[in-house]
């Protein structure tokens, strides 16, 4: 795990480094002065932004996930968007066999502090099972999980993006799905 982790602190390190060696600043023909062009007023659908996480590992531990979000950006650095988690998770050992699916919903703010750097607040309302020996194992329970962190993106074209998060569970309990620290990779684009 400490490698994984090392890993991506390293990947997201480069990730920062090389965005942040992107000129954008707009030059004049000749090169020489900087010049600044007018805003242009942005309407609601060019403010939408789509994206989410896909995944999926088979072996004798099975995992599929499928989490579609949709947002749009309040201002230049705020953004909130709203998306659905499904979950499908299949374990054999032995003679042992457990599969389960979870599925809820997903709040969350992304605030910029630099152009591809950001600071992230969320809730994730997930069902699942209840592994609980003392109850029906049929039984299932909704879990709240409020996540804070941050992340960067790193523009693959002009109105798609890849986004690596870590994030920590403020609510942690035996019940989370989630283990802390929590890292998600995924995309987002643009319409």
């Amino acid at each position: 795990m400490r490698i994984f982790f090392y890993s991506l602190i390293f990947v997201l390190g480069i990730v920062v480094i090389t965005s942040a060696q992107n000129d954008t600043t707009r030059r004049s023909p000749d090169g020489r002065k900087a010049f600044n062009e007018p805003k242009k007023e942005m309407n609601w659908r060019d403010r939408l932004f789509w994206g989410g996480t896909i995944g999926a590992w088979f072996g004798t531990q099975t995992f599929i996930d499928l989490s579609p979000l949709l947002g749009i950006k309040i201002t230049d650095k705020l953004s909130v968007g709203v998306g659905f988690i499904y979950n499908y998770y299949n374990y054999s050992y032995g003679g042992y066999k457990y599969q389960t699916s979870l599925y809820g919903s997903r709040l969350y703010a992304r605030y910029f502090v630099w152009e591809n750097v950001f600071l992230q607040a969320g809730w994730d309302k997930i069902n699942r099972d209840n592994p609980n020996p003392y109850y029906n194992a049929s039984e299932r329970v909704w879990v709240d999980n409020l996540l804070v962190g941050g992340g960067v993106r790193y523009p693959v074209s002009d109105k798609l993006y890849l986004v690596a998060t870590g994030l920590w569970n403020l609510n942690q309990s035996s019940l989370s799905p989630y283990a802390n620290p929590i890292i998600q990779i995924g995309f987002v684009g643009g319409f």
